[in-house]
């Protein structure tokens, strides 16, 4: 069978037929060849290539990006059996991407992608993680325990190991991201000439050590590259940078002498060194989005990262002209910073606003007086600090204003609760904080809790049964505790922390002129907790923008979440702003890049862009019903049927008891199958069309009438509960979530009473005598699942759904209980209920599918002609809630 090196010959020749400049076995300086090297324009691209082993193939195509021997990588297995003069397709995978059959001009199509996408930062990225994970594996966890300990990266708690084994290997990854890290801003310093220290910056004694440092690429070329690396950063540390380089060189000095702790050096430095190859001086960051792919806390912390494109975004439209003109005055605080994303974004609006910001001179009072930010991660300070350091590296700061604040559980038991801490301290000027480590010193110091002109911050946010469970259940209780004193009296629901955290950039925020910026879930505005905390922002604040993203393929602004996100801009109530309406912006494509970021602020500044002015009186009455909707259309017409009432509906809960929800059933009953009922006899609705076919393999409710599909079984030690629960069982059912585009059937109808496992039972009220007639009930309740499987009855559970995912609203009992129905009189209730027997065992079809759908079509026309309502306007509100992202097919978006 012939060598491979044949077949790479081969393979050349036949990509140089497809117009390719392609060679095969070409020889590097460091002794290895690459199978078959591609140029495309200034592009080299390494084709790896093995005969049916695909993995070896990829690792090698991997092994040369990340060796700086090609600018892109695409790994080939050759077939078995094909003789080389047979070659006609071949497996193709590109660096980090999936494997694929592919013809060969397949093959010459993709080589020209992956060139194309070479300076991509994604690209980059999954390149940078490769080469940190390989670091991480050559050591154990013995061989890091002393490094981790000396860079305060907190060790995963048992909980966390039962039930992910793997973030055993995170703390390991943490140290390659310091080293690699601190290797990335050495390429960066090693193009500059930096003079010889005349006092050395480590003790501030008369520098008498050999200059310059060894440059990054001749350190990695030494057989001791853990001395070389040691020795240069210690001469770096004389000059300055302390953020960047301290933390390197103690997780270098820990680790035990030996071929392992050689190969995690040079494998993590040289993931520094091509980062900043491959970045080419642009801004990035790479480092930011690292941490927090490898972050195992986010759930627990709340800490999610902002996407450089969003963090753009939001400082575009917070940062005005008359704040680059109060440089270097101004002052802008991150009360949840993590790695220094928004306050790299917010120096960068500075600096494009105003060029005194940029330069070395800008640059040092930027890092050292305007801005400033506080986080509990100490690794994430520390890449801040990189950073903010990268945008001026020339410079020498004295200072630098991102804080460690210490959270968790003090030594006397009682808890402590980070940036919150602040909260209490900022009624007067200049109170101290304790308990903070400054990143510069090191020294365990106090921060003074100042009123600042710009607050800007994505905050913590995750559920209460989530919230600190990292830290153990003592702690967790110590910084609850700590948690529910510092706001004792405030309007903050202690279930998560992004309430809290918006109280306190309140409390951050100049009392006359100050800005407040953030990222938040859009759940956040839109849900009955949150309702105390905006009262009380909108009596001092304009709420002037609101950015959500109607993308459903980016539903967020924060990479490792997905919950639907919006940006929220508000400024100090001023005799300009006071009464003026809120700008909604709903944008169908969320940007992924800074360049896109920077298009969309431009819009949205020139009025290009112009969205939705709603009135502040509708704000102030807790209406925010454009974040819901893309369509401008949709969100006035909801506004004026429901919240004006045009449509003359009333609650829901005003005709009807509403529950148990789902999950209560899932507390006190377990499913058996339909046709073997427990010795009570009980049936329910367990699944509905969220969960439905994809998951269990249970046909979809696609009817208006519905059949069981399980028997309840108490459980044994939940009879009372399951008992009390049955007592409120009923015939008509609404789902507790569902997906407006696939849904078919958004309330339904059984002839027999049960309870839902994701739906809720909705039951009349007696009449004003106390009577429920049967009959009268029955049509009540068959008109009302027509009205609900209507275009307007989708649109009005929507309108009152809690939008933590925009394609997949929530409902909880008060959304339901506030849903707009009509208020039926005994004759219309008895003509919906006809128009329901005809219909009740016609399929139909998903939502998104509606303009096509003639029972749909037909339950609009009933209810029109029976109410009385324009039968074009709800045809256009159908069209228009189909063309919506979260509804439409993803081949129509």
């Amino acid at each position: 069978m012939p060598h491979e090196t044949v077949y790479n010959t081969h393979l050349a020749m036949l990509l140089a037929r497809q117009g390719l400049d392609a060679s095969p076995e070409v020889s590097q300086p460091t002794g290895e060849h690459i199978d078959v090297s591609v140029k495309v324009g200034d592009v080299e691209v390494a084709v790896e290539c093995k005969k049916a082993d695909p993995r070896a193939a990829l690792a090698d195509a991997e092994e040369r990006l990340e060796e700086d021997l090609a600018d892109a990588a695409v790994a080939v297995s050759y077939p078995v059996t094909n003789r080389p003069e047979d070659l006609t397709e071949v497996d193709a995978c590109p660096a980090y991407g999936e494997w694929r059959p592919v013809t060969i001009p397949g093959l010459a199509r993709l080589i020209r992608t992956v060139a194309d996408e070479a300076g991509d930062t994604d690209v980059i990225l999954r390149k940078f993680s490769s080469g940190l994970k390989k670091a991480a594996g050559y050591l154990d966890d013995d061989q890091a325990a002393g490094a981790v300990r000396v860079a305060n990266i907190p060790l995963p708690s048992k909980e966390d190991l039962l039930r992910k084994p793997q973030v055993k290997e995170h703390p390991r990854l943490r140290l390659a991201l310091l080293v690699a890290s601190a290797a990335l801003f050495q390429a960066n310093l090693d193009g500059l000439s930096l003079r010889k220290p005349r006092i050395d910056a480590r003790d501030e004694t008369s520098y008498e050590g050999g200059w310059p440092p060894q440059k990054l690429k001749d350190c990695l070329a030494e057989q001791d590259v853990v001395g070389a690396l040691t020795e240069a950063w210690q001469r770096i540390l004389a000059y300055d940078y302390r953020p960047v380089f301290e933390s390197a060189v103690n997780v270098l000095n820990k680790l035990p002498p030996g071929a392992a702790a050689l190969k995690f050096a040079r494998r993590a430095a040289r993931a520094g060194l091509s980062a900043a190859n491959s970045l080419g001086g642009q801004h990035h960051d790479l480092l930011g989005r690292v941490f927090h792919l490898i972050l195992q806390t986010a759930a627990p912390t709340g800490a999610f990262y902002t996407s450089a494109a969003a963090a753009t975004l939001l400082a575009g439209l917070s940062i005005k002209p008359e704040h680059a003109q109060q440089f270097p005055e101004l002052t802008v605080v991150d009360p949840a910073c993590g790695t220094g994303t928004l306050l790299v974004a917010v120096a960068n609006q500075l600096r494009y606003l105003n060029p005194d910001a940029a330069g070395d001179a800008g640059g040092k009072y930027l890092i050292e007086d305007v801005l400033s930010g506080y986080d509990i991660e100490a690794a994430a300070i520390q890449l801040a600090a990189v950073a903010l350091g990268l945008m001026n590296p020339r410079v020498k700061f004295e200072r630098m204003g991102v804080n460690r604040i210490e959270y968790g559980e003090a030594p006397g038991g009682e808890g402590v609760a980070g940036s919150l801490e602040l909260y209490g301290k900022t009624a007067a000027v200049n109170m101290l904080v304790p308990m903070s480590a400054q990143v510069d010193t090191g020294k365990e110091d106090v921060v003074r809790a100042l009123r600042h002109d710009v607050v800007i911050m994505n905050p913590p946010f995750t559920r209460d049964s989530l919230r600190h469970d990292h830290l153990g259940k003592d702690a967790e209780e110590a910084v609850k505790a700590r948690e529910a004193e510092i706001f004792k009296g405030e309007p903050a629901t202690l279930r998560n922390s992004a309430g809290l955290f918006l109280l306190l950039g309140e409390r951050l925020c100049d009392e006359e002129t100050g800005t407040m910026a953030m990222v938040l879930p859009t759940v956040s505005c839109a849900s009955p907790s949150g309702k105390p905390i905006w009262e009380k922002l909108l009596k001092t604040f304009h709420l002037e923008t609101v950015v959500t993203t109607h993308d459903r393929h980016r539903v967020f602004f924060s990479e490792n979440t997905k919950i639907s996100e919006s940006l929220f801009v508000l400024r100090r109530l001023n005799k300009d702003n006071r009464g003026a309406p809120t700008k909604f912006i709903n944008l169908k494509s969320n940007p992924a890049k800074e360049s896109e970021a920077l298009r969309v602020v431009g819009d949205i500044n020139s009025g290009t862009l112009k969205g939705v002015m709603w009135p502040w009186e509708r704000i102030e009455a807790g209406e925010w019903t454009p974040v819901k909707f893309l369509s401008r259309y949709l969100a006035e017409t909801s506004y004026q049927w429901f919240a004006e009432k045009e449509l003359g509906c009333v609650r829901l809960g005003d005709l009807a008891e509403v529950g148990p929800h789902g999950r209560r059933t899932r507390d006190a009953y377990e499913r058996g199958d339909v046709g073997e009922p427990d010795e009570l006899g009980r049936w329910g609705l367990w699944f509905n069309n969220q969960d439905d076919a994809a998951k269990n393999a249970a046909p979809a409710k696609q009817t208006l009438l519905a059949k069981p599909d399980c028997s309840l079984w108490r459980k044994p030690d939940m009879a009372n509960l399951a008992d009390h629960y049955w007592e409120q069982s009923g015939q008509l059912l609404l789902p507790d979530q569902f997906r407006p585009g696939s849904t078919r059937t958004f309330a339904v109808w059984l002839e027999n009473p049960v309870l839902g496992s994701w739906w809720s039972p909705v039951r009349a009220l007696a009449d004003a005598n106390g009577r429920v007639l049967e009959e009268e009930v029955k049509d009540w309740e068959k008109s009302t699942c027509v009205y609900l499987n209507s275009t307007v009855g989708v649109l009005a559970q929507i309108w009152t759904s809690s939008p933590k995912v925009l394609e997949r609203p929530v409902m909880p009992l008060e959304g339901t209980r506030n849903i707009p129905i009509p208020d039926l009189t005994g004759s219309q209730a008895a003509r919906l209920a006809r128009v329901f027997e005809d219909l009740a065992e016609r399929p139909l079809k998903a939502f998104r599918d509606s303009d096509d759908d003639a029972v749909r079509v037909q339950l609009d026309a009933a209810v029109c002609e029976t109410l009385d309502w324009d039968i074009k306007k709800v045809e256009e509100a159908r069209s228009a809630l189909v063309a919506e992202p979260s509804v439409t097919r993803p081949d129509r978006n």
